[in-house]
């Protein structure tokens, strides 16, 4: 119980979203160099390929852990709550579709410049509702604002004619940069994320936005 304790809450559920997104990465890395290993030799490695959708599966179990973690210790933010539950079921049908689990060729085009912006601003979007956490912190905007910036980079890939697999790349290292802000800025107690069970506390914190007096 005193395992769990220790994860049930904001920092342990934000650390849990942060490993779920180092598991993307590195997903992405060994699926990429197998790729390359299979175009020069054209073996196939059934071990590989277990452990790297096995690193995948696990990612989207941490994802979904995260997840359903915000939505039950967060007080209120409903908008943050339902867009991270979405993207959740939009990076899972990616991959669905991505990996052929369901032959879907007729309709989806995983280079599609439209699906890729689409999967950009989306996930732009997404990372914004984060300043819900703490709406007037300027650390939160910080974080999120960094995040952000990363996020619209994945827009570039469209350049190369490469995967949305590339935007999702570019998206987790975001997510990564975001979680860890966080993380760091919460263990310095310069944000403070009211959750069901905790003290409340009050006080002011002037946002970046705001003007200065």
């Amino acid at each position: 119980m005193n395992r769990f304790n220790r994860i049930n809450n904001f920092r342990g559920y934000t650390k849990i979203g942060l490993l779920s997104n180092l598991m993307f990465v590195l997903f992405i890395i060994v699926t990429m160099i197998y790729y390359s290993y299979y175009l020069r030799t054209g073996n196939i490695s059934a071990i590989v390929e277990f452990i790297a959708y096995s690193i995948e599966v696990s990612g989207f179990l941490l994802m979904a852990v995260s997840v359903v973690g915000y939505a039950v210790k967060l007080r209120d933010r409903l908008l943050l709550k339902i867009f991270m539950s979405l993207y959740f079921v939009v990076e899972f049908i990616i991959m669905i579709f991505d990996f052929n689990v369901i032959d879907v060729s007729e309709f989806y085009t995983p280079a599609s410049k439209a699906l890729i912006l689409s999967h950009c601003v989306f996930s732009v979007f997404v990372i914004m509702c984060y300043l819900q956490l703490e709406t007037n912190s300027k650390q939160i905007q910080y974080a999120v604002s960094i995040a952000a910036v990363i996020s619209m980079l994945a827009s570039f890939s469209i350049v190369f004619n490469v995967r949305v697999y590339a935007s999702v790349l570019v998206n987790s290292l975001a997510y990564i940069v975001l979680y860890s802000l966080v993380l760091f800025f919460d263990k310095r107690d310069e944000i403070y994320v009211d959750c069901h069970g905790d003290v409340a506390k009050v006080y002011e914190d002037k946002g970046f936005f705001d003007d200065e007096e």
